[in-house]
Order: structure tokens, then C-alpha cells, then sequence
């Protein structure tokens, strides 16, 4: 896995950085990543507010000031994922304190604080979870499987908290005028903060997640994703978020890892 190439962050060591060039020559900024830890973020929990996430003294997860100049953070409404668009984080490993940030000008503090070690060539996802007595890091080692570019691969975290029952989770592919439904058990009985390893599903064709469950009655609950189109090469989570302490709604959100 090591010498995939990553949309990553060089951050923390002057390590890695990237070596001189000659005068006029143009850097390549394409260079597999072989060295360090490799880490994303999450916000999964909807009583927090928008936080930024440090490791030690370093903000990791930046996003852009607003047009008044303030700075922003990663919102369990908003933008709720970093690295945004695919990847993760690249960092030296090691041990650290992990703290999730809050940037409002009120009430910025830290919003959650853990102790993490970081190794070596790992991949890792951090998701903010908890309510507004208390929020807590929950970080998961990504198993990322092998590259495999006739396949797309997903992963079910199930982070939807005081539901009555655990959730069973399918990879749905539409049925088309060609080719019939298919369905993929992707896990069963995923309790709260739940992870299931990477699945494989076919890279092509429209598919939406199916999350089942039961309500307190013992009544079966079915939750459908939004529909998607997997690419070939591509490896992705589903994550619920909620807690029905406080709210009826649960949301889903599909992030791409590879």
C-alpha cells in the first residue's frame, strides 16, 4: 500500500518536505508518499460544534476564513469531512494529543481530548462523536484493501447512537433494463461505533445502501442512502450519524478513502 499515490498533507517534520530542484525546473508534486501515518476527520456528532483537529500544537484539518476573516471548522451540517474531497492527512507516526478544536470566537476551547498513537504506514479515520455533556475522538485503523481496479470497495461505521437495535447493511445495485438487482451484504449487526471491513462491489451501474434495523416496538426499520455510482479502483465509507436521545433524524454521509 505504501507506494499508492495519496492526495496527502506533508505536515508536522521537515521530513517531509519536498527535496531541492533544479533552478527553473518545475516540482513534481506527484510523488509517492512513503513515509508517516496517514489520517482523515470526521464530525459525527450533532451536538458539537464546528471544530478544527489538532495532533499536539498542529491544526491538521484547515479550511478556508469566511469572508470576515474567521476561521472556520469542519460542522456536522456543513462541511463535516477533511481531507474533503479524498485521502487523508499524511503526518509523521508516533504518539500524540489529539484535540478537536473549537475556532467560534464564544465558547472556543477544546472540545474533545485523547491520547493517540499514530504507526507507521497505518491509516486511520478519527470521528468526533458524543453530546453536549461530554464529546469524546473515536479513531479507527482503515484496513484499506489492495489495489484492485476492476472493483470499488465500501465499508459500513455505524455511528447512529441509542437506536434500539443493531443495523444489518446491503450494497443495493439498481436493476436496469440489462442487468437485474443485486444485492451485497456489506455487514450484519453492526452495533454503535461498529466498523465492517471493505467489501467489494461491482464498479458499475446506480446503487443505494440499504440500513436495516427495528424500532423500540421490535418493528423493522429500513433506511436508504441516497443512490450512488461506485468507479472502479475507488474505496469508500458509509457512515450513520444521529442519536435518538435528541433527534428522530439519523443522517448518512458517503466518503471516498482511495
Amino acid at each position: 500500500m505504501k507506494n499508492i499515490l495519496y492526495k496527502s498533507f506533508a505536515l508536522l517534520a521537515a521530513g517531509l518536505m519536498l527535496g531541492s530542484c533544479d533552478e527553473n525546473a518545475i516540482e513534481d508534486h506527484n510523488e509517492p508518499v512513503n513515509g508517516g501515518a496517514f489520517i482523515k476527520f470526521v464530525h459525527a456528532a450533532p451536538a458539537a460544534p464546528a471544530v478544527n483537529f489538532m495532533l499536539d500544537n498542529t491544526k491538521i484539518s484547515a479550511l478556508a476564513a469566511n469572508s470576515a476573516g474567521e476561521e472556520q471548522g469542519l460542522g456536522y451540517t456543513t462541511i463535516s469531512v477533511f481531507p474533503l474531497s479524498y485521502g487523508y492527512a499524511n503526518v509523521p507516526s508516533g504518539a500524540y494529543t489529539l484535540q478537536a478544536m473549537s475556532p467560534a470566537t464564544v465558547g472556543a476551547g477544546v472540545v474533545s481530548n485523547s491520547s493517540v498513537t499514530l504507526n507507521e504506514g497505518a491509516y486511520y479515520t478519527n470521528f468526533l462523536l458524543g453530546e453536549a455533556e461530554g464529546f469524546s475522538n473515536f479513531l479507527v485503523e482503515d484496513n484499506l484493501p489492495e489495489a484492485d481496479y476492476s472493483k470499488s470497495y465500501i465499508r459500513f461505521v455505524n455511528l447512529a447512537k441509542n437506536f434500539p437495535a443493531d443495523y444489518d447493511a446491503e450494497a443495493v445495485r439498481t436493476a436496469t433494463s440489462e442487468t437485474p438487482e443485486t444485492r451485497t451484504v456489506i455487514g450484519t449487526d453492526v452495533a454503535y461505533k461498529g466498523n465492517t471491513a471493505y467489501v467489494a462491489i461491482e464498479a458499475q451501474g446506480s446503487y443505494v445502501v440499504e440500513f436495516k434495523t427495528q424500532n423500540a416496538a421490535g418493528e423493522p426499520v429500513t433506511i436508504k442512502s441516497s443512490s450512488f455510482t461506485p468507479t472502479a479502483g475507488r474505496v469508500y465509507t458509509y457512515t450513520l450519524r444521529g442519536d435518538l436521545a435528541t433527534t428522530a433524524a439519523v443522517s448518512h454521509i458517503l466518503f471516498r478513502d482511495r
